[in-house]
């Protein structure tokens, strides 16, 4: 189990590494440039995405008809159970396949590895230096920010992001409050 720090600071040096300095994060390059090849193709069901490992190679699976925000969330959090060291279901172990789900579940925060896999997916996609950066000019003199509907909007389009992601990771931060 990684704690919110480690995982923030796991998600810094990824982007250090990788040389990234501003939104949007270029996801899909960091998973594949990490050894993840991202695989787009239409799955059934409520599936966003899977991490597959077979004989040793991973592979990002993600949805095709999911929209391209959801489509980045979940790279990145399939990444996140790779670079966290996440076990998947043995399902198929005569297979020797291993498979991550992003589903239904994921979102339910009741499994220790899926929150944390939200949390990475949270600080790749919208990092905390980059939100302070953007937010700097807002910040009243509690340090709360006031944002109007537009201009949240704008920032979760920088980000390439859902507004309901920007708005929990910045009430997360601290920076705007969840009234």
């Amino acid at each position: 189990m990684s704690t919110r720090r480690e995982i923030e600071e796991t998600v810094s040096g990824l982007l250090r590494k990788h040389q990234i300095y501003g939104a949007p994060v270029p996801v899909d390059r960091v998973a594949t440039e990490e050894g993840l090849p991202i695989i787009e193709h239409a799955l059934q069901g409520e599936v966003s995405g899977a991490l597959i490992s077979s004989n040793g190679v991973s592979a990002i699976a993600v949805n095709s008809a999911h929209h391209l925000n959801r489509r980045r969330f979940t790279i990145a959090h399939e990444l996140a159970h790779s670079k966290l060291g996440h076990k998947g279901d043995q399902d198929h172990i005569d297979w020797k396949f291993t498979v991550l789900r992003r589903d239904g579940k994921s979102s339910e925060a009741s499994d220790v590895q899926e929150i944390e896999a939200n949390i990475f997916a949270a600080n790749l996609l919208m990092p905390r230096e980059f939100l302070f950066k953007d937010l700097k000019l807002q910040a009243g003199s509690n340090g709360e920010v006031e944002l109007s509907d537009v201009q949240l909007s704008s920032l979760a389009r920088k980000y390439q992001v859902s507004e309901t992601a920007m708005n929990f990771r910045l009430i997360n931060l601290g920076l705007i409050s969840p009234i």
